[in-house]
């Protein structure tokens, strides 16, 4: 208790001196009692105080702030620096840049701490997929890229990379952060995430509820992704998220001893809280391409995309449907399929001349709800002759294989004309309800299953049209036209030699100056077998498309 009075007391009387002093420069002594007063020693309590004392005084003062200053200083310049290197504004805005001096009237980044806080010392984790590369490029080139570029699709439909911020007992202080990447599907999926995991060798496989999940947590399953990724860029926004889970991940990893913990929380935060459903910048930078490949594709479909039949009108369709901001992924997987299909010239034509290949917008119905954009496919001929064989020789690994199974069998029965059968119309209603969710083991309803004679008989339904050369179906005993399936474009010669094409028969009439019904007589009344006919000065024929 003495020993702390005295401290007080000393601090006070000093403090009026040295400003006595500093105010007045007046010298000033201050005795408060004396210990020892004898002829041979005197010993007091005092204190004195002149300007050269103020000076000194002052001087330790000043070098204690500086020193202060520049620890703080150090601490936010490298803050700023790594803001500057990870912020996509600055690539394509230079005139911003994450200042760290907003506290002081600036715009940029804004300090939170206060100025006279002692950071502790943190020990520096050097961790960086860039140290291990050679590791993660042997690991990756022993994993099958065809693979690769399917599970690259499959995470663009069903992945979703997480930030997870985890609290102090206080449930309020940020205390660490942990990166996951997770796919999630239908507990009846079990088999093909564990294929997945047993594939890349990372992550874990739970069930939780009627969920299956795969996940990655771990730095070194992290790290293997990002290589992947790098690799094989995801075509979708959840690009964009990736390049943000990435950016955290690495700044995390890899922070410095010296930056104080604030700073790694906003930091971490600002890149969380603009990712997955608080997105709303949806640019894509532009040293980054959407390339679409047969396996990426393969990959997408069995996340996003359906094979199932129109029941009352009895129409196969082909569909993937995402949220809106996918509408130039959409644009792009229709190019690949009009490039990758198959088709000869005169297909093509109608293709790009119609919507057979349809890519269209939906708009959100109402509030609470998003936008959607669809690519659908529901042209017999296209689906039976080209879509079809383009998947059949690809390995699904979801269920979803089952269900194109069992939608190549109905597309086949249709385009053969079978369905008009009543018996085989029925086994194809009836296939068509044991599809996609009508298949899951979740299903409350009753899915009954075709009989292996069944199938059998649905397989090997004959069939009952007859096609022509030049893109019309009869009927195989009237030999009716079936108007609603014939496939055809109208090639027009003219006298100066010209070529024309069109696309539909009241074009073709309007470029030969006949009506329809007239040109379509001509044409209807000659066994033409790919000749033209002349008329008007014209030479016309059919031409059949998607064959």
């Amino acid at each position: 208790m003495i020993t702390c009075t005295a401290v007080v007391t000393t601090t006070i009387l000093a403090v009026l001196a040295f400003f006595e002093v500093g105010l007045n420069n007046i010298p000033v002594s201050i005795e408060v009692f004396r210990w020892i007063d004898s002829e041979s020693l005197n010993v007091s309590w005092g204190f004195h105080f002149d300007s050269l004392t103020v000076c000194y005084v002052a001087i330790l003062i000043e070098i204690e702030a500086v020193l202060v200053w520049i620890q703080l200083y150090k601490n936010m310049f490298i803050l700023w620096i790594s803001r500057l290197v990870m912020s996509d504004k600055t690539k394509n805005n230079p005139a911003y840049l994450p200042c760290p001096f907003n506290s002081y009237g600036l715009k940029g980044f804004r300090c939170k701490y206060p100025f006279t806080s002692t950071f502790p010392n943190r020990k520096k984790i050097n961790y960086s997929t860039i140290n291990n590369i050679k590791q993660t490029e042997q690991e990756i080139g022993a994993i099958n890229p065809e693979f690769l570029q399917w599970f690259v699709g499959f995470t663009d439909a069903e992945g979703s990379f997480t930030i997870n911020s985890h609290l102090k007992k206080d449930k309020f202080t940020i205390s660490s952060f942990s990166f996951m990447f997770k796919i999630a599907l239908h507990k009846d999926d079990e088999k093909v995430l564990r294929d997945i995991k047993d594939r890349l060798r990372i992550g874990g496989v739970r069930i939780y509820k009627d969920e299956c999940i795969f996940s990655v947590t771990d730095k070194k399953g992290i790290a293997l992704l990002i290589d992947i990724f790098d690799k094989y860029n995801l075509n979708t926004s959840k690009y964009l998220d990736y390049l943000d889970f990435k950016k955290a991940f690495h700044f995390y990893s890899n922070r410095s001893e010296d930056l104080n913990p604030y700073m790694i929380k906003d930091t971490i935060l600002e890149l969380k809280n603009k990712m997955n459903t608080s997105r709303i910048n949806f640019d894509r930078p532009n040293d980054s391409e959407i390339v679409i490949t047969k396996s990426w594709l393969l990959g997408f479909v069995e996340g996003d995309g359906s094979f199932f039949l129109k029941r009352d009108s009895l129409t196969p369709v082909f569909t993937i449907e995402v949220s809106g901001v996918q509408l130039p992924v959409f644009v792009k997987i229709k190019e690949f399929l009009e490039n990758n299909l198959g088709f000869d010239s005169y297909s093509f034509y109608k293709l790009k001349n119609s919507s057979t290949i349809a890519v269209a917008e939906v708009k959100a119905r109402n509030a609470n709800s998003k936008s959607s954009v669809t690519l659908i496919i529901k042209n017999i001929n296209v689906l039976n002759n080209y879509l079809v064989p383009f998947f059949a020789d690809m390995e699904f690994l979801t269920k979803k294989g089952i269900d194109f199974k069992d939608f190549k069998i109905i597309c086949k029965a249709i385009y053969d004309g079978a369905h008009r059968k009543q018996d085989i119309r029925a086994l194809i209603l009836k296939l068509s309800n044991t599809m996609n969710n009508f298949r899951l083991s979740t299903y409350k309803g009753i899915a009954v299953a075709l009989t292996q004679e069944e199938i059998e008989k649905l397989l090997n339904a004959g069939s009952t049209v007859e096609r022509l050369l030049d893109g019309r179906v009869i009927d195989r005993d009237t030999k009716k036209v079936l108007p609603r399936q014939v496939s055809c474009i109208y090639q027009i010669c003219e006298q100066d030699g010209a070529v024309l094409l069109a696309n539909s028969l009241t074009e073709a009439a309007a470029i030969v100056g006949l009506y329809p019904d007239t040109l379509s007589k001509y044409l209807d009344s000659e066994q033409l077998n790919g000749e033209f006919i002349e008329i008007k000065n014209h030479k016309i024929k059919r031409v059949c498309v998607f064959s």
